[in-house]
């Protein structure tokens, strides 16, 4: 530093001079100071085509984290896989919607993970591929601008370093995915210490550096007991993720997968800045929740909006109403009034006769296949079911109590 600067001259008229030459020396390895601004100087983004707006309505932008929060086991791996497909062709899910400046040439998407290997990695692909009905062209857009990188064995200052390295050589990038925070953080995540350093000192100076976004998986606590759950409020759901308050806090962002009491449907919430996607619920009033289900064909590994009459069933249930028992043999009755046809014939009749929605006509056939009773063929993309001798054996051995053959029971 020149003898004439003012931190010269400053610490000079204060200290020795061996003093002053030493706290000079460590003086100049600080960083540059931030930028520092007018009020009056800062821009409002432009209303479309905002190069910086990854979601609407800047509900995720470059540097920024989104928390994607759910449950072991649920499907927060396939829900991340069928987010980068459909972005990276500019697409809207479930009502989470590109940037106007991406509608058109997507995002190109780095896909980093440390717990699916290659088989199941391409089973989701393939899943959200086939079931989201898309396009040749589009199938071939997707798969060129999404990468896959496993990353297992390191954690912490390592994983921000080859993040880094990854971006650098393989970039740019609009989005990365990381999936889940827990394989990354190389902490406590309850130590507000060890996750404030990790999401405040490594992501997002990294992400600002690449101006990058990032959807990070988190693994939720374990579910509420009991009444504890009646009395969450709605900005205690940004608090789900597993460990410190800490994970929620930096984040601009979060969507949580939530358990309703069902195996095949949940509650996607987005519990931070969720207006700003403008849900509209059936009545048109805003809300920042939505119904998501697994996909109805048994192997499928893809995500779908909920039936009303699923959503129906399952809050009857959570008010205090029991879940009605059917008996599986119900099922077998009615496939057998009309084989070889398919899954959805058979849910849309069962759901009419049973006064059920059609997942729960959906696992008791998946029951069935397990249990040997049900068999399909398969013709194109079309499977047809039939019973096995054992299905036919079951189900004459458990009478139907309703009619299969559309005559009224007391008409029989």
């Amino acid at each position: 530093m020149p003898d004439g600067s003012p931190l010269h001259v400053f610490l000079n008229g204060f200290l020795a001079a061996p003093d002053a030459e030493n706290v000079e020396k460590e003086a100049v390895k600080i960083e540059a100071l931030p930028v520092v601004r007018l009020l009056d100087d800062l821009r409002t983004p432009p209303a479309t085509n905002d190069p910086s707006e990854l979601i609407m309505h800047r509900f995720l932008y470059r540097g920024g984290v989104c928390l994607l929060l759910g449950p072991t086991g649920v499907g927060k791996s396939s829900l991340l896989m069928q987010m980068a497909i459909h972005f990276a062709l500019g697409k809207p899910l479930f009502g989470i919607t590109p940037g106007t400046a991406y509608r058109e040439r997507g995002m190109r998407i780095l896909l980093i993970q440390a717990e699916n290997d290659e088989g199941d990695l391409a089973e989701m692909r393939d899943g959200v591929l086939a079931g989201c009905e898309l396009t040749a062209a589009e199938k071939a857009q997707a798969s060129s601008r999404i990468l896959v990188c496993t990353v297992n064995d390191r954690s912490s200052d390592k994983f921000a370093l080859t993040l880094d390295a990854l971006l650098t050589e393989h970039g740019p990038f609009d989005l990365v995915m990381v999936d889940p925070a827990f394989a990354y953080l190389g902490g406590d995540s309850n130590s507000q210490k060890d996750v404030s350093r990790f999401m405040r000192e490594l992501l997002n100076p990294l992400l600002h550096r690449h101006q990058v976004g990032m959807v990070l998986a988190h693994h939720t606590n374990k579910p509420l007991r009991g009444k504890e759950k009646d009395h969450w409020e709605a900005g205690d759901y940004a608090y789900l993720g597993a460990g410190s308050a800490e994970w929620i806090n930096p984040a601009r962002a979060a969507l949580a997968l939530r358990s309703i009491g069902s195996d095949t449907v949940f509650e996607l919430r987005a519990p931070k800045r969720g207006k700003r996607l403008r849900w509209e619920d059936d009545d048109k009033q805003p809300t920042v929740t939505q119904f998501i289900a697994h996909h109805r064909d048994v192997g499928v590994i893809c995500w779908r909006k909920a039936d009303p009459a699923e959503i129906e069933e399952l809050m009857a249930e959570n008010k205090g109403g029991r879940p009605r028992k059917i008996n599986p043999a119900e099922v077998l009755h009615c496939i057998a009034a009309d084989e070889g046809r398919s899954q959805g014939t058979y849910k849309d009749r069962g759901s009419a006769v049973l006064e059920c929605a059609p997942s729960t006509v959906q696992d008791l056939i998946g029951l069935a296949i397990r249990k040997g009773w049900v068999r399909f063929t398969q013709e194109g993309n079309r499977k047809r079911y039939a019973l096995t001798e054992k299905g036919r054996t079951y189900a004459s051995e458990h009478p139907s109590s309703h009619n299969w053959h559309g005559e009224s029971p007391e008409t029989t």
